[in-house]
Protein backbone atom coordinates (compact mmCIF):
# COMPACT_ATOMS: atom_id res chain seq x y z
CA UNK A 1 0.00 0.00 0.00
CA UNK A 2 2.68 2.48 0.98
CA UNK A 3 4.76 1.73 -2.12
CA UNK A 4 1.87 2.67 -4.41
CA UNK A 5 1.47 6.06 -2.77
CA UNK A 6 5.20 6.78 -2.64
CA UNK A 7 5.60 5.86 -6.31
CA UNK A 8 2.68 8.13 -7.23
CA UNK A 9 4.22 11.02 -5.30
CA UNK A 10 7.57 10.57 -7.01
CA UNK A 11 5.88 10.51 -10.42
CA UNK A 12 3.77 13.61 -9.71
CA UNK A 13 6.78 15.66 -8.62
CA UNK A 14 7.81 16.13 -12.25
CA UNK A 15 4.38 15.65 -13.84
CA UNK A 16 1.71 17.85 -12.21
CA UNK A 17 -0.99 16.17 -14.28
CA UNK A 18 -0.60 13.15 -11.98
CA UNK A 19 -1.44 15.12 -8.83
CA UNK A 20 -5.13 14.06 -8.88
CA UNK A 21 -3.98 10.43 -8.72
CA UNK A 22 -1.91 11.10 -5.59
CA UNK A 23 -4.95 12.78 -4.03
CA UNK A 24 -7.13 9.79 -4.87
CA UNK A 25 -4.65 7.33 -3.38
CA UNK A 26 -4.23 9.49 -0.28
CA UNK A 27 -7.92 9.06 0.46
CA UNK A 28 -7.33 5.36 1.06
CA UNK A 29 -5.32 5.93 4.25
CA UNK A 30 -8.60 6.56 6.11
CA UNK A 31 -9.10 2.79 6.32
CA UNK A 32 -5.48 1.76 7.04
CA UNK A 33 -4.39 0.04 10.23
CA UNK A 34 -1.76 1.42 12.61
CA UNK A 35 1.05 -0.67 11.15
CA UNK A 36 0.48 0.68 7.63
CA UNK A 37 0.23 4.26 8.89
CA UNK A 38 3.49 3.95 10.83
CA UNK A 39 5.28 2.52 7.79
CA UNK A 40 4.01 5.33 5.58
CA UNK A 41 5.18 8.07 7.96
CA UNK A 42 8.57 6.38 8.30
CA UNK A 43 8.99 6.38 4.52
CA UNK A 44 7.94 10.04 4.30
CA UNK A 45 10.66 10.91 6.80
CA UNK A 46 13.14 9.13 4.54
CA UNK A 47 12.63 11.89 1.97
CA UNK A 48 14.81 13.96 4.33
CA UNK A 49 16.26 17.12 2.81
CA UNK A 50 14.08 16.69 -0.28
CA UNK A 51 11.26 18.17 1.79
CA UNK A 52 13.15 21.47 1.61
CA UNK A 53 14.24 21.19 -2.01
CA UNK A 54 13.59 24.28 -4.13
CA UNK A 55 14.56 24.63 -7.78
CA UNK A 56 15.61 28.25 -8.27
CA UNK A 57 16.44 30.10 -11.49
CA UNK A 58 20.12 30.04 -10.59
CA UNK A 59 20.34 26.24 -10.61
CA UNK A 60 17.78 25.50 -13.30
CA UNK A 61 19.00 24.66 -16.79
CA UNK A 62 16.93 24.33 -19.94
CA UNK A 63 16.82 20.58 -19.36
CA UNK A 64 15.66 20.93 -15.75
CA UNK A 65 12.01 20.17 -14.99
CA UNK A 66 10.81 22.25 -12.05
CA UNK A 67 9.53 19.89 -9.38
CA UNK A 68 6.25 20.21 -7.54
CA UNK A 69 7.10 20.93 -3.87
CA UNK A 70 7.09 17.63 -2.02
CA UNK A 71 5.23 19.08 0.96
CA UNK A 72 2.38 20.09 -1.37
CA UNK A 73 2.01 16.50 -2.55
CA UNK A 74 2.01 15.19 1.02
CA UNK A 75 -0.80 17.43 2.28
CA UNK A 76 -3.62 15.15 1.02
CA UNK A 77 -2.02 12.23 2.89
CA UNK A 78 -2.06 14.15 6.16
CA UNK A 79 -5.64 15.22 5.45
CA UNK A 80 -6.55 11.54 5.03
CA UNK A 81 -4.81 10.63 8.27
CA UNK A 82 -6.72 13.39 10.05
CA UNK A 83 -9.97 12.01 8.70
CA UNK A 84 -8.84 8.59 9.96
CA UNK A 85 -8.50 9.97 13.50
CA UNK A 86 -11.99 11.46 13.32
CA UNK A 87 -13.41 8.17 12.06
CA UNK A 88 -11.73 6.27 14.91
CA UNK A 89 -13.12 8.73 17.45
CA UNK A 90 -16.65 8.42 16.04
CA UNK A 91 -16.41 4.64 16.16
CA UNK A 92 -15.15 4.72 19.73
CA UNK A 93 -17.90 7.15 20.74
CA UNK A 94 -20.48 4.72 19.39
CA UNK A 95 -18.99 1.85 21.38
CA UNK A 96 -18.88 3.98 24.52
CA UNK A 97 -22.56 4.83 24.15
CA UNK A 98 -23.43 1.14 24.04
CA UNK A 99 -21.25 0.27 27.03
CA UNK A 100 -21.69 3.40 29.17
CA UNK A 101 -23.52 1.41 31.85
CA UNK A 102 -20.57 -0.95 32.30
CA UNK A 103 -17.87 1.58 33.17
CA UNK A 104 -16.02 4.73 32.07
CA UNK A 105 -16.00 5.65 28.35
CA UNK A 106 -13.32 4.24 26.08
CA UNK A 107 -10.47 6.49 25.03
CA UNK A 108 -8.16 6.33 22.06
CA UNK A 109 -4.79 4.75 22.81
CA UNK A 110 -1.71 6.95 22.95
CA UNK A 111 0.39 7.11 19.83
CA UNK A 112 3.50 4.94 19.87
CA UNK A 113 6.80 6.64 20.63
CA UNK A 114 8.11 5.74 17.17
CA UNK A 115 5.16 7.41 15.43
CA UNK A 116 5.54 10.53 17.55
CA UNK A 117 9.26 10.73 16.76
CA UNK A 118 8.66 10.28 13.04
CA UNK A 119 5.90 12.88 12.92
CA UNK A 120 8.12 15.31 14.80
CA UNK A 121 10.99 14.59 12.38
CA UNK A 122 8.70 15.12 9.40
CA UNK A 123 7.58 18.44 10.88
CA UNK A 124 11.07 19.72 11.61
CA UNK A 125 12.35 18.66 8.18
CA UNK A 126 9.69 20.88 6.60
CA UNK A 127 10.54 24.59 6.12
CA UNK A 128 8.83 26.79 8.70
CA UNK A 129 7.09 28.82 5.97
CA UNK A 130 5.45 25.70 4.49
CA UNK A 131 1.73 25.24 5.09
CA UNK A 132 2.47 21.50 5.47
CA UNK A 133 3.47 22.21 9.07
CA UNK A 134 -0.04 23.45 9.78
CA UNK A 135 -1.51 20.26 8.32
CA UNK A 136 0.71 18.14 10.56
CA UNK A 137 -0.30 20.17 13.61
CA UNK A 138 -3.95 19.71 12.72
CA UNK A 139 -3.42 15.94 12.61
CA UNK A 140 -1.72 15.98 16.01
CA UNK A 141 -4.43 18.18 17.50
CA UNK A 142 -7.22 16.05 16.08
CA UNK A 143 -5.74 12.90 17.66
CA UNK A 144 -6.25 14.61 21.05
CA UNK A 145 -4.35 12.05 23.12
CA UNK A 146 -2.10 13.13 25.96
CA UNK A 147 1.16 12.60 24.06
CA UNK A 148 -0.06 14.10 20.75
CA UNK A 149 -1.32 17.21 22.58
CA UNK A 150 2.02 17.48 24.37
CA UNK A 151 3.90 17.37 21.06
CA UNK A 152 1.44 19.84 19.48
CA UNK A 153 2.07 22.26 22.35
CA UNK A 154 5.84 21.81 22.20
CA UNK A 155 5.97 22.56 18.47
CA UNK A 156 3.63 25.55 18.74
CA UNK A 157 5.70 26.99 21.59
CA UNK A 158 9.24 26.39 20.33
CA UNK A 159 9.14 25.70 16.58
CA UNK A 160 5.90 27.23 15.28
CA UNK A 161 4.82 27.42 11.63
CA UNK A 162 5.39 30.72 9.84
CA UNK A 163 2.68 30.27 7.22
CA UNK A 164 0.23 32.80 8.67
CA UNK A 165 -2.86 31.97 6.63
CA UNK A 166 -2.69 28.31 7.64
CA UNK A 167 -2.26 28.79 11.39
CA UNK A 168 -6.03 28.69 11.86
CA UNK A 169 -5.84 25.11 10.54
CA UNK A 170 -3.28 24.16 13.21
CA UNK A 171 -5.50 25.54 16.00
CA UNK A 172 -8.85 24.33 14.65
CA UNK A 173 -8.92 20.96 16.53
CA UNK A 174 -8.50 22.78 19.84
CA UNK A 175 -11.67 24.75 19.11
CA UNK A 176 -13.96 21.74 18.64
CA UNK A 177 -16.93 21.50 20.97
CA UNK A 178 -15.77 18.29 22.62
CA UNK A 179 -12.19 19.35 23.28
CA UNK A 180 -11.27 20.15 26.88
CA UNK A 181 -7.93 22.00 27.35
CA UNK A 182 -5.57 21.06 30.12
CA UNK A 183 -4.18 23.66 32.55
CA UNK A 184 -0.65 22.68 31.50
CA UNK A 185 -1.32 23.41 27.82
CA UNK A 186 -2.97 26.74 28.62
CA UNK A 187 -0.08 27.82 30.82
CA UNK A 188 2.52 26.98 28.18
CA UNK A 189 0.60 28.73 25.43
CA UNK A 190 0.32 31.88 27.54
CA UNK A 191 3.92 32.01 28.72
CA UNK A 192 5.78 30.51 25.74
CA UNK A 193 3.74 30.51 22.54
CA UNK A 194 2.80 34.20 22.77
CA UNK A 195 6.47 35.06 22.29
CA UNK A 196 5.97 34.35 18.57
CA UNK A 197 4.27 37.22 16.73
CA UNK A 198 2.47 34.95 14.27
CA UNK A 199 1.17 32.63 17.00
CA UNK A 200 0.14 35.08 19.74
CA UNK A 201 -3.12 36.22 18.03
CA UNK A 202 -4.27 32.61 17.61
CA UNK A 203 -3.50 31.87 21.28
CA UNK A 204 -5.63 34.77 22.53
CA UNK A 205 -8.39 33.89 20.07
CA UNK A 206 -8.32 30.37 21.51
CA UNK A 207 -8.51 31.66 25.08
CA UNK A 208 -11.37 33.97 24.13
CA UNK A 209 -13.24 31.07 22.56
CA UNK A 210 -12.83 28.91 25.69
CA UNK A 211 -14.02 31.71 27.96
CA UNK A 212 -16.90 32.80 25.71
CA UNK A 213 -18.25 29.25 25.34
CA UNK A 214 -17.99 28.47 29.05
CA UNK A 215 -15.23 25.88 28.81
CA UNK A 216 -13.25 28.01 31.28
CA UNK A 217 -14.69 29.95 34.19
CA UNK A 218 -11.61 32.19 34.38
CA UNK A 219 -9.96 33.66 31.31
CA UNK A 220 -6.34 32.37 31.15
CA UNK A 221 -5.03 35.84 30.31
CA UNK A 222 -6.95 37.70 33.06
CA UNK A 223 -4.09 37.65 35.59
CA UNK A 224 -1.83 39.32 33.02
CA UNK A 225 -4.31 42.02 32.01
CA UNK A 226 -2.08 44.95 33.13
CA UNK A 227 0.92 43.67 31.13
CA UNK A 228 -1.27 42.98 28.10
CA UNK A 229 -2.69 46.51 28.35
CA UNK A 230 0.83 47.90 28.04
CA UNK A 231 1.41 45.53 25.11
CA UNK A 232 -1.66 46.96 23.37
CA UNK A 233 -0.30 50.46 23.86
CA UNK A 234 3.07 49.47 22.44
CA UNK A 235 1.48 47.85 19.38
CA UNK A 236 -0.74 50.88 18.77
CA UNK A 237 2.26 53.19 19.09
CA UNK A 238 4.26 51.11 16.63
CA UNK A 239 1.43 51.10 14.09
CA UNK A 240 1.02 54.85 14.55
CA UNK A 241 4.66 55.42 13.63
CA UNK A 242 4.33 53.25 10.53
CA UNK A 243 1.20 55.15 9.48
CA UNK A 244 3.23 58.36 9.79
CA UNK A 245 5.97 56.92 7.58
CA UNK A 246 8.41 56.22 10.41
CA UNK A 247 9.43 52.67 9.46
CA UNK A 248 11.72 50.38 11.47
CA UNK A 249 15.31 50.74 10.21
CA UNK A 250 16.59 48.25 7.63
CA UNK A 251 13.14 46.72 7.13
CA UNK A 252 12.16 45.70 3.62
CA UNK A 253 8.62 46.25 2.32
CA UNK A 254 7.53 42.66 2.94
CA UNK A 255 8.83 42.81 6.52
CA UNK A 256 6.86 45.97 7.19
CA UNK A 257 3.72 44.40 5.75
CA UNK A 258 4.21 41.33 7.92
CA UNK A 259 4.83 43.47 11.00
CA UNK A 260 1.62 45.41 10.35
CA UNK A 261 -0.37 42.23 9.72
CA UNK A 262 0.87 40.53 12.90
CA UNK A 263 0.31 43.67 14.97
CA UNK A 264 -3.23 44.15 13.69
CA UNK A 265 -4.11 40.51 14.37
CA UNK A 266 -2.82 40.75 17.94
CA UNK A 267 -4.55 44.08 18.60
CA UNK A 268 -7.84 42.60 17.39
CA UNK A 269 -7.45 39.58 19.69
CA UNK A 270 -6.50 41.78 22.68
CA UNK A 271 -9.50 44.06 22.11
CA UNK A 272 -11.75 41.02 22.33
CA UNK A 273 -9.92 39.79 25.42
CA UNK A 274 -10.31 43.05 27.32
CA UNK A 275 -14.00 43.31 26.47
CA UNK A 276 -14.62 39.70 27.57
CA UNK A 277 -12.95 40.09 30.95
CA UNK A 278 -14.36 43.59 31.45
CA UNK A 279 -10.94 45.15 31.95
CA UNK A 280 -11.62 48.85 32.52
CA UNK A 281 -7.90 49.52 32.80
CA UNK A 282 -7.55 49.07 29.04
CA UNK A 283 -9.88 51.93 28.07
CA UNK A 284 -7.05 54.45 27.64
CA UNK A 285 -5.04 52.16 25.35
CA UNK A 286 -8.21 51.25 23.44
CA UNK A 287 -8.70 54.95 22.70
CA UNK A 288 -5.12 55.03 21.46
CA UNK A 289 -5.92 52.14 19.09
CA UNK A 290 -9.15 53.87 18.01
CA UNK A 291 -7.12 56.89 16.89
CA UNK A 292 -5.21 54.83 14.30
CA UNK A 293 -6.18 54.90 10.62
CA UNK A 294 -6.50 51.13 10.19
CA UNK A 295 -10.23 50.40 9.83
CA UNK A 296 -10.16 46.92 11.35
CA UNK A 297 -8.28 48.21 14.39
CA UNK A 298 -10.73 51.11 14.73
CA UNK A 299 -13.70 48.77 14.52
CA UNK A 300 -12.43 46.30 17.12
CA UNK A 301 -11.28 49.03 19.50
CA UNK A 302 -14.65 50.76 19.17
CA UNK A 303 -16.54 47.51 19.82
CA UNK A 304 -14.42 46.81 22.91
CA UNK A 305 -15.00 50.33 24.24
CA UNK A 306 -18.74 49.95 23.67
CA UNK A 307 -18.82 46.69 25.62
CA UNK A 308 -16.88 48.39 28.42
CA UNK A 309 -19.52 51.15 28.58
CA UNK A 310 -17.57 53.92 26.86
CA UNK A 311 -19.97 55.97 24.71
CA UNK A 312 -17.15 57.02 22.37
CA UNK A 313 -16.98 53.45 21.11
CA UNK A 314 -20.62 53.44 20.02
CA UNK A 315 -20.26 56.79 18.23
CA UNK A 316 -17.17 55.50 16.43
CA UNK A 317 -18.96 52.35 15.28
CA UNK A 318 -21.87 54.34 13.87
CA UNK A 319 -19.41 56.52 11.94
CA UNK A 320 -17.46 53.48 10.70
CA UNK A 321 -20.60 52.09 9.07
CA UNK A 322 -19.95 54.66 6.34
CA UNK A 323 -16.81 52.74 5.36
CA UNK A 324 -17.48 49.73 3.08
CA UNK A 325 -14.51 47.78 4.48
CA UNK A 326 -15.96 48.04 8.02
CA UNK A 327 -19.70 48.02 7.33
CA UNK A 328 -20.55 44.32 7.67
CA UNK A 329 -18.65 43.94 10.93
CA UNK A 330 -20.09 47.17 12.32
CA UNK A 331 -23.65 46.09 11.52
CA UNK A 332 -23.04 42.76 13.27
CA UNK A 333 -21.71 44.54 16.38
CA UNK A 334 -24.56 47.07 16.28
CA UNK A 335 -27.12 44.26 16.25
CA UNK A 336 -25.32 42.43 19.07
CA UNK A 337 -25.04 45.58 21.18
CA UNK A 338 -28.57 46.81 20.47
CA UNK A 339 -28.14 50.03 18.48
CA UNK A 340 -28.55 48.90 14.85
CA UNK A 341 -31.59 51.17 14.46
CA UNK A 342 -29.30 54.17 14.94
CA UNK A 343 -27.43 53.36 11.70
CA UNK A 344 -28.84 54.74 8.44
CA UNK A 345 -31.13 52.30 6.64
CA UNK A 346 -29.32 53.14 3.41
CA UNK A 347 -26.15 51.64 4.85
CA UNK A 348 -28.08 48.45 5.65
CA UNK A 349 -29.52 48.06 2.14
CA UNK A 350 -28.61 45.43 -0.44
CA UNK A 351 -26.36 47.69 -2.50
CA UNK A 352 -24.46 48.87 0.59
CA UNK A 353 -24.03 45.27 1.76
CA UNK A 354 -22.77 44.19 -1.68
CA UNK A 355 -20.36 47.12 -1.71
CA UNK A 356 -19.01 46.00 1.66
CA UNK A 357 -18.56 42.40 0.50
CA UNK A 358 -16.49 43.66 -2.43
CA UNK A 359 -14.33 45.95 -0.29
CA UNK A 360 -13.59 43.09 2.13
CA UNK A 361 -12.75 40.73 -0.74
CA UNK A 362 -10.40 43.22 -2.38
CA UNK A 363 -8.64 43.81 0.95
CA UNK A 364 -7.78 40.12 1.38
CA UNK A 365 -4.04 39.32 1.21
CA UNK A 366 -4.65 37.06 -1.80
CA UNK A 367 -6.24 39.96 -3.71
CA UNK A 368 -5.20 43.64 -3.56
CA UNK A 369 -4.33 43.48 0.13
CA UNK A 370 -6.03 46.75 1.08
CA UNK A 371 -9.40 48.40 0.75
CA UNK A 372 -10.08 50.47 -2.39
CA UNK A 373 -10.05 54.27 -2.25
CA UNK A 374 -13.50 54.42 -3.80
CA UNK A 375 -16.33 52.14 -4.94
CA UNK A 376 -19.31 53.21 -7.03
CA UNK A 377 -22.24 51.21 -8.40
CA UNK A 378 -22.04 50.82 -12.16
CA UNK A 379 -25.03 48.56 -12.81
CA UNK A 380 -27.33 46.14 -11.04
CA UNK A 381 -29.91 43.75 -12.43
CA UNK A 382 -31.70 40.55 -11.54
CA UNK A 383 -30.91 37.76 -14.00
CA UNK A 384 -30.75 34.01 -14.22
CA UNK A 385 -27.15 32.99 -13.56
CA UNK A 386 -25.34 29.69 -14.21
CA UNK A 387 -25.76 27.13 -11.37
CA UNK A 388 -28.58 29.15 -9.72
CA UNK A 389 -32.16 27.89 -9.85
CA UNK A 390 -33.74 31.30 -9.31
CA UNK A 391 -32.81 34.79 -10.58
CA UNK A 392 -29.88 36.39 -8.79
CA UNK A 393 -29.34 40.08 -8.02
CA UNK A 394 -26.04 41.04 -9.68
CA UNK A 395 -24.03 44.19 -9.00
CA UNK A 396 -21.20 45.68 -11.02
CA UNK A 397 -18.98 48.13 -9.14
CA UNK A 398 -16.28 50.42 -10.44
CA UNK A 399 -13.48 50.59 -7.89
CA UNK A 400 -10.29 52.63 -7.67
CA UNK A 401 -7.02 52.72 -5.79
CA UNK A 402 -5.59 56.22 -5.61
CA UNK A 403 -6.82 59.33 -7.40
CA UNK A 404 -6.17 61.16 -10.63
CA UNK A 405 -4.64 59.75 -13.79
CA UNK A 406 -2.28 57.45 -11.87
CA UNK A 407 -5.14 55.66 -10.07
CA UNK A 408 -5.74 51.98 -10.68
CA UNK A 409 -9.36 51.39 -11.72
CA UNK A 410 -11.35 48.36 -12.76
CA UNK A 411 -14.78 46.74 -12.53
CA UNK A 412 -15.84 43.91 -10.21
CA UNK A 413 -18.97 41.85 -9.65
CA UNK A 414 -20.87 40.99 -6.49
CA UNK A 415 -23.93 38.79 -6.16
CA UNK A 416 -23.53 35.31 -7.62
CA UNK A 417 -19.88 35.65 -6.65
CA UNK A 418 -17.39 38.33 -5.66
CA UNK A 419 -14.64 38.65 -8.22
CA UNK A 420 -12.42 41.03 -10.14
CA UNK A 421 -10.04 40.29 -12.99
CA UNK A 422 -6.48 41.46 -13.40
CA UNK A 423 -7.57 42.28 -16.95
CA UNK A 424 -8.96 45.79 -17.42
CA UNK A 425 -12.66 45.55 -18.33
CA UNK A 426 -13.43 49.27 -18.56
CA UNK A 427 -13.65 49.41 -22.37
CA UNK A 428 -16.22 46.60 -22.51
CA UNK A 429 -19.99 47.04 -22.61
CA UNK A 430 -22.06 46.24 -19.52
CA UNK A 431 -23.40 43.08 -21.16
CA UNK A 432 -19.87 41.95 -22.06
CA UNK A 433 -18.70 42.52 -18.48
CA UNK A 434 -21.47 40.33 -17.07
CA UNK A 435 -20.63 37.75 -19.74
CA UNK A 436 -16.94 37.80 -18.76
CA UNK A 437 -17.77 36.76 -15.20
CA UNK A 438 -20.41 34.21 -16.23
CA UNK A 439 -18.16 32.59 -18.84
CA UNK A 440 -15.14 32.53 -16.53
CA UNK A 441 -17.12 30.95 -13.68
CA UNK A 442 -18.90 28.26 -15.68
CA UNK A 443 -17.17 24.89 -15.79
CA UNK A 444 -18.81 22.05 -17.70
CA UNK A 445 -17.63 18.81 -19.23
CA UNK A 446 -19.02 19.93 -22.59
CA UNK A 447 -16.93 23.12 -22.59
CA UNK A 448 -13.26 22.46 -23.33
CA UNK A 449 -10.33 23.39 -25.57
CA UNK A 450 -8.02 21.51 -27.92
CA UNK A 451 -4.97 22.29 -30.02
CA UNK A 452 -5.51 23.50 -33.62
CA UNK A 453 -3.66 20.41 -34.90
CA UNK A 454 -5.98 18.07 -33.00
CA UNK A 455 -9.07 19.96 -34.21
CA UNK A 456 -7.89 19.84 -37.82
CA UNK A 457 -7.32 16.09 -37.62
CA UNK A 458 -10.52 15.25 -35.76
CA UNK A 459 -12.92 17.69 -37.43
CA UNK A 460 -11.55 18.46 -40.94
CA UNK A 461 -14.81 19.83 -42.39
CA UNK A 462 -15.56 22.14 -39.44
CA UNK A 463 -11.91 23.22 -39.41
CA UNK A 464 -12.10 24.33 -43.05
CA UNK A 465 -15.27 26.34 -42.41
CA UNK A 466 -13.70 28.03 -39.36
CA UNK A 467 -10.54 28.84 -41.30
CA UNK A 468 -12.64 30.33 -44.09
CA UNK A 469 -14.52 32.47 -41.57
CA UNK A 470 -11.25 33.63 -40.07
CA UNK A 471 -9.86 34.67 -43.49
CA UNK A 472 -12.97 36.72 -44.25
CA UNK A 473 -12.08 39.08 -41.38
CA UNK A 474 -8.81 40.16 -43.06
CA UNK A 475 -6.82 40.51 -39.86
CA UNK A 476 -3.09 41.22 -39.68
CA UNK A 477 -0.57 39.19 -37.65
CA UNK A 478 -3.10 36.41 -37.17
CA UNK A 479 -2.25 33.61 -34.75
CA UNK A 480 -4.65 30.78 -33.92
CA UNK A 481 -4.47 30.30 -30.14
CA UNK A 482 -6.86 27.41 -29.53
CA UNK A 483 -10.00 25.67 -30.69
CA UNK A 484 -12.90 25.45 -28.30
CA UNK A 485 -15.80 23.08 -28.07
CA UNK A 486 -18.95 24.64 -26.62
CA UNK A 487 -21.65 22.01 -26.12
CA UNK A 488 -20.66 20.35 -29.38
CA UNK A 489 -20.15 23.59 -31.30
CA UNK A 490 -16.60 24.08 -32.58
CA UNK A 491 -15.14 27.61 -32.35
CA UNK A 492 -11.75 29.01 -33.35
CA UNK A 493 -10.00 31.59 -31.16
CA UNK A 494 -7.27 33.71 -32.77
CA UNK A 495 -5.43 36.94 -32.03
CA UNK A 496 -4.53 39.63 -34.53
CA UNK A 497 -4.81 43.29 -35.47
CA UNK A 498 -7.83 45.02 -37.02
CA UNK A 499 -7.94 48.73 -37.84
CA UNK A 500 -4.63 49.15 -35.98
CA UNK A 501 -6.15 47.69 -32.80
CA UNK A 502 -4.98 44.43 -31.24
CA UNK A 503 -7.59 41.93 -30.17
CA UNK A 504 -9.08 38.47 -30.27
CA UNK A 505 -11.55 37.02 -32.72
CA UNK A 506 -13.84 34.11 -31.91
CA UNK A 507 -15.11 32.37 -35.06
CA UNK A 508 -17.98 29.88 -35.06
CA UNK A 509 -19.63 28.20 -38.05
CA UNK A 510 -22.05 31.09 -38.67
CA UNK A 511 -20.44 34.26 -37.32
CA UNK A 512 -17.37 35.88 -35.80
CA UNK A 513 -16.99 38.16 -32.76
CA UNK A 514 -14.18 40.65 -32.24
CA UNK A 515 -12.88 41.68 -28.81
CA UNK A 516 -10.42 44.56 -28.51
CA UNK A 517 -7.45 44.08 -26.22
CA UNK A 518 -8.03 47.42 -24.50
CA UNK A 519 -5.51 48.53 -21.88
CA UNK A 520 -2.12 47.12 -23.01
CA UNK A 521 -0.92 46.98 -19.37
CA UNK A 522 -3.90 44.80 -18.37
CA UNK A 523 -5.26 43.48 -21.67
CA UNK A 524 -8.31 41.39 -22.40
CA UNK A 525 -6.34 38.41 -23.68
CA UNK A 526 -7.67 35.56 -25.81
CA UNK A 527 -8.53 33.44 -22.76
CA UNK A 528 -10.80 36.11 -21.30
CA UNK A 529 -12.19 36.93 -24.76
CA UNK A 530 -13.26 33.30 -25.14
CA UNK A 531 -14.81 33.46 -21.66
CA UNK A 532 -16.82 36.54 -22.70
CA UNK A 533 -18.03 34.73 -25.82
CA UNK A 534 -19.08 31.72 -23.73
CA UNK A 535 -20.72 33.93 -21.12
CA UNK A 536 -22.81 35.75 -23.71
CA UNK A 537 -24.06 32.45 -25.09
CA UNK A 538 -24.88 31.15 -21.61
CA UNK A 539 -26.65 34.30 -20.40
CA UNK A 540 -28.64 34.56 -23.63
CA UNK A 541 -29.79 30.97 -23.13
CA UNK A 542 -30.71 31.59 -19.48
CA UNK A 543 -32.26 35.02 -20.12
CA UNK A 544 -33.83 34.90 -23.61
CA UNK A 545 -35.66 38.23 -23.10
CA UNK A 546 -32.55 40.09 -21.93
CA UNK A 547 -29.85 41.66 -24.07
CA UNK A 548 -26.91 39.84 -22.45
Amino acid sequence: MTKTIIDAILAARTNPRLIPETTRLSGQVVSWDDEAVDELIRQLVDFGDELQEVVSPSNRSQDTVEKVPLAQLLQPIIHGLTERELKLQQSLAGESTKDDADGPPNTLPEWSDSRLRNVESLYRLTPEESDFRNHLLRWLGTAATENTTELWTELICHDPPAHRLGIVLAFSPMMQAGYQPSPEMLARLLTEATAHSQIAPAVFDLFNYYFRTGKLAVHPAAPRAPQLTELLGGLAGQLGKIEDGDFPPNFEAWQINQLVSDSVALIVALCDTFSLIGHQGAIGKLHQALSLKHRRVQTEAAAALTRLGDEAGKKALIALAQQPISRLRVLAYAEELGFKREISLELQGEIAIAESHLAIWLAEPTQMGLAPSSIELLDNREIYWPSYEHPVQCYLFRYAYGTGESAHRNIAICGPMVHAFVNDLQHLSIDEIYAAFAGWQTIHQDIFQMSPAKAQAAFPNEWRRLQSGLLENELEDVKVQTVGSFFGELVLIATGIRDNEAGTIVVDVTDSTWFETGNPEAPVDWKLAFAIWRGKKILQEFNPHEQA
